[in-house]
């Protein structure tokens, strides 16, 4: 006979835990009941754009001019959307950045032309990620980040037409101006990194609302 007695199973347990751990550390460090009812509170975003699927990809990501020698930024972030892409589906073919990076060493591509180049790699669609702008104001123990980009995804099969277009608001990192990060700037230009590279990958599956909070370090702030 039941009396109403609620268990958890093990495989709630597990799942339950680390959101308790956030919990903890909002407490800990003074969080806002909001930034907690939102952590707790679960919202599936449906992909924006389905159209990989089946296809071979290519991703290019070009940094602007004012930090155009810095290529290890923009590379990083086209190696790490590749790698969220193909973490959420396997119905996508991706060309890797090792051939993309012999491709361009040998054509001596100009940055530009995203369609001559998907042709050129074999791929039947290419993610281009204009990044204008990527910024770290540092000061002892806080950092600051500032980026703002736009992506395109172009058919090549389909005379290279634009079937996506993607121009969102700068970001900032953390999100929460009141917070700081005692880091080194290393660790903090990976974190921004990571949620750069989410903002921009998520256009292609559907992804847990959370998952911009728990990439957001503020709400672990001091």
């Amino acid at each position: 006979m039941s009396h109403g007695r609620f268990r958890l199973s093990p495989q709630s347990f597990s799942s339950i835990l680390p959101l308790g751990l956030i919990c903890l550390l909002l407490v800990g460090n003074g969080g806002c009941v909001g930034m907690l009812a939102a952590l707790l509170h679960t919202d599936t975003v449906s992909a924006r754009y389905t159209g990989l699927e089946g296809k071979k990809v290519a991703v290019l990501c070009v940094a602007g001019p004012s930090f155009y020698s810095e290529n290890s930024t923009s590379r990083r972030i086209a190696e790490q959307v590749e790698s969220l892409i193909m973490s959420k589906s396997d119905k996508v073919k991706i060309i890797s950045q090792q051939k993309i990076d012999d491709w361009k060493d040998r054509s001596g591509w100009d940055n530009m032309d995203y369609r001559e180049a998907g042709k050129s790699l074999g791929a039947d669609m290419v993610i281009a990620i204009d990044l204008a702008r990527f910024e770290i104001q540092p000061n002892p123990g806080i950092f600051k980040g500032h980026a703002e980009y736009a992506v395109s995804v172009y058919d090549i099969n389909d005379d290279g037409r634009l079937v996506f277009q993607d121009t969102p608001s700068a970001i900032e990192f953390p999100i929460n101006e009141l917070a700081y990060v005692s880091s080194s700037e290393r660790e903090f230009r990976s974190s921004f990194l990571r949620l750069i590279s989410h903002r921009i990958a998520r256009n292609f599956y559907k992804y847990d609302s959370r998952e911009d909070l728990m990439l957001d370090e503020s709400f672990v702030a001091h």
